[in-house]
């Protein structure tokens, strides 16, 4: 039977950088640690809380009027499910919603915040979740005239709304928190600069522009050419490749557990 290479030692003696946010953090870090690499966290991002809730409060309370909630990111799922607790909404006001989550880690936050699930998509971004609401709906066409809500980051790809609009749809594009750049002291930047690591990961595309900020052009091009890079998905590999790299793994799954399985494989042929 052939080794899982999540589960071994091909990692022992590498050393990863990590730049995602905490929420993340915990999980790939513990995956990497498993298989033997030395794991460097770096918490480029912090999600917040938004100061102004006057929209999302106005979306939860007009909530019956919608086909579809759409949420693109666990961290949505999470601040809307706080907004709408502290709102003291009766979870029946979803009864008669469809709500798509866009990858699995969405979907289990859903699920631990009491929440159903009807659509997950194929593939986990913006463009999976279209094309697996066009053949849930028999055509994006059949969204004509239908009032969906997308709870998001205050920055955020605009492809789904989009081609939902283009489709006839009312969407309702609603910030419920952001992503900034977290604090990082000297300490915590020297501790990768001064020794280049094997490899950097990164999760997101805030991660990667955050990164090459807080590094600077000169740092960043050097960390980029001489380290292996992971992108958790095919819209952070694009990111990371505008800055000139082209990225070595990117899992078939956005998922925390592809990502790791991708990097012991990657290694194991070596």
């Amino acid at each position: 039977m052939p080794t899982d290479p999540s589960k071994n030692d091909l990692l022992r003696e590498k050393k990863i950088l990590v730049a995602c946010s905490a929420k993340k953090m915990s999980a790939l870090v513990d995956g990497l640690r498993a298989s033997g690499a030395e794991v460097l966290p770096f918490p480029v991002i912090e999600i917040r809380d938004i100061e102004d809730k006057g929209p999302l409060d106005q979306a939860l309370a007009s909530l019956s009027k919608y086909s579809w909630i759409i949420f693109t990111s666990a961290h949505g799922v999470l601040y809307f499910s706080k907004r709408f607790d502290e709102r003291e909404i009766n979870r029946d006001t979803l009864r008669n919603i469809k709500v798509c989550a866009i990858g699995p880690a969405t979907e289990k936050t859903l699920k631990e915040r009491g929440f159903k699930t009807d659509l997950v998509p194929e593939f986990f971004v913006a463009e999976g979740v279209i094309e697996s609401l066009g053949k849930y709906c028999g055509g994006l066409d059949n969204l004509a005239g239908q009032h969906i809500l997308i709870p998001r980051a205050k920055e955020a790809r605009n492809e789904l709304p989009d081609a939902l609009v283009s489709a006839g749809a009312h969407v309702d594009i609603v910030v419920c928190y952001q992503t900034v750049r977290a604090t990082l002291s000297e300490k915590d930047i020297a501790a990768f600069t001064e020794e280049i690591p094997d490899m950097v990961i990164f999760t997101s595309s805030s991660t990667v522009k955050y990164t090459m900020e807080v590094l600077g052009p000169a740092s960043g091009k050097k960390l980029l050419e001489k380290s292996t890079v992971a992108a958790l998905g095919p819209i952070t590999a694009n990111t990371v490749e505008s800055f000139g790299k082209q990225v070595e793994i990117v899992p078939k799954q956005s998922t925390i557990i592809s990502l790791i399985r991708s990097i012991g494989e990657y290694y194991s042929k070596q």
